[in-house]
């Protein structure tokens, strides 16, 4: 595919991304409407309307940097990188923990250049840096202060949200990058704000109470099949996916999504915090914004190599 080709092809993506999103958000609000309407306003409908107008931005600051492709995209990921691993390592020491901050974040960035630098290479690295961490975790116990303890927290910031978001600049620097990027983070946005709305509204059967006391059986299953919906909408970002390829990402990434998103909760409820921190209104921390994305970056990643993309 020539430049000018690919100009032409990413200038329509955007054309039809924003009209999507445009119809996306309407439904969404005459849904909130209709809601409203039913069951009489509240404080929760006055978060959710909150949380709509944050939604814009967020998408934005993803969005935007993979249009233009290359340097933005990894200026975009250093930026998330260094963010989300500070709230991070600062939950970690909330907890007692005491990770090797600067440590872990140069090291996060390192793989971060070098990933940009040597395409393909995360496709090894990653495993081989996870099954570390997974040793470091066995071999440290339960201590939480020793050499194999801080070492194992430091790894776990290596790999999350540094290595992850690696696999976004991997994903967003190739040829069809813009497109593949709208679809898995679209489909990922839409999964969080379908499940969140549907859970709002209808949840009544908790699916991990401990876990996440929100999310309900109804908002997880109402989530999915928004998602597979939709993810026909998003089918102008891959033209070159057939209808099951985009079935298997409407499944997949919602999946994994709610595999970053417990993830997270997790390790939250392990130190009594709600959110990682407090700069996006409604929201949390921006690890808390992003928390699935991230999870879900490294998955994709794995599922174009998986369908030959």
């Amino acid at each position: 595919m020539n430049d000018v080709v690919a100009d032409v092809l990413r200038d329509e993506i955007a054309r039809k991304l924003l009209w999507t999103l445009l119809g996306i958000f309407s439904a969404a609000g005459l849904g909130l409407i209709v809601n409203w309407a039913w069951r009489g306003k509240s404080q929760g409908h006055s978060r959710m309307s909150t949380r709509f107008a944050v939604e814009v931005l967020i998408l934005a600051a993803i969005f935007v940097p993979a249009y233009l492709g290359g340097a933005w995209v990894l200026g975009t990921a250093v930026v998330l990188g260094c963010l989300c691993a500070a709230e991070l390592y600062g939950t970690f020491e909330s907890g007692g923990d005491t990770p090797y901050k600067l440590s872990g974040i140069l090291i996060g960035l390192g793989f971060m250049f070098y990933g940009y630098a040597s395409p393909g290479v995360l496709g090894w690295a990653f495993p081989a840096v996870f099954a570390l961490y997974w040793v470091l975790r066995v071999a440290a116990g339960s201590s939480a202060t020793s050499l194999l303890a801080r070492m194992k927290r430091t790894c776990f910031g290596v790999i999350y949200p540094f290595m992850c978001l690696a696999f976004f600049v991997e994903i967003g620097t190739m040829e069809a990058g813009f497109g593949y990027v709208v679809l898995f983070y679209g489909l990922a946005e839409i999964n969080d704000s379908a499940a969140y709305l549907v859970g709002s509204s209808f949840g009544r059967h908790k699916i991990f109470p401990r876990l996440s006391p929100k999310k309900t059986v109804e908002g997880v299953a109402g989530g999915i099949a928004i998602t597979v919906a939709l993810a026909f909408a998003l089918r102008f970002a891959v033209p070159g996916f057939s209808a099951l390829q985009l079935i298997g990402a409407g499944l997949l990434i919602p999946v994994a999504g709610l595999g970053g998103d417990l993830c997270a909760s997790r390790l939250k409820r392990r130190v009594g915090v709600k959110d990682y921190g407090e700069a996006i209104p409604t929201q949390g921390g921006v690890l808390d914004v992003y928390d699935a994305f991230i999870f879900v970056a490294p998955v994709f990643y794995y599922y174009l190599q998986l369908i030959g993309a």
